[in-house]
C-alpha cells in the first residue's frame, strides 16, 4: 500500500511545483506581467489569465522609419473554473479589454518594443495587463 501512495505523493509534488513556477498570484486592480505561455491567477478570485500568444506585432521597428506606428495583437485565454474563453486584445487599435463574468482585462503594453533586423524570439515576449471589476 505505501509502495502505490508515493508515486502519487511525487506526482502531486510536481504539479505543486509546476504550478507555482508558470503561475503567478496577482492582486486585483494593480498592473502585472506574463511571461508568453505562462499564466496568472488573480488572488482570492481564482480568474486565471493565460498569455498564450502574440498573433501580431507591425509595431515600427526603433530605427525604422515608418508613416505609422503599427500595433500589436495578443491572445489570452481567461477562466475561472471550467469556463475559459479566448480573447484577442491589441496594444494601441482595436479592442484592448475584453470583459469576463464581471472582470475587465485590459492590456497595457508589451515587450520587447520590436529593433530594426532583430527578431524577437516568441518566449520573450511579456505583456502587462490590469484586471479589474466590470462596473
Amino acid at each position: 500500500m505505501r509502495i502505490a501512495t508515493l508515486p502519487l505523493l511525487m506526482f502531486m509534488l510536481l504539479v505543486v511545483a509546476r504550478e507555482s513556477a508558470y503561475t503567478k498570484e496577482v492582486d486585483l486592480g494593480e498592473g502585472f506581467k506574463i511571461k508568453n505561455g505562462r499564466e496568472a491567477v488573480v488572488r482570492e478570485k481564482k480568474l486565471w489569465i493565460l498569455f498564450k500568444s502574440v498573433s501580431n506585432d507591425s509595431r515600427c521597428a526603433t530605427g525604422a522609419t515608418c508613416v505609422w506606428e503599427g500595433n500589436a495583437a495578443i491572445e489570452i485565454e481567461v477562466s475561472k473554473k471550467n469556463a475559459p474563453t479566448v480573447a484577442t486584445l491589441s496594444i494601441w487599435l482595436g479592442q484592448k479589454e475584453s470583459g469576463y463574468e464581471g472582470f475587465k482585462i485590459k492590456v497595457i503594453a508589451l515587450s520587447p518594443y520590436p529593433k530594426l533586423d532583430v527578431p524577437i524570439d516568441p518566449k520573450d515576449y511579456e505583456v502587462t495587463v490590469v484586471v479589474t471589476k466590470d462596473e
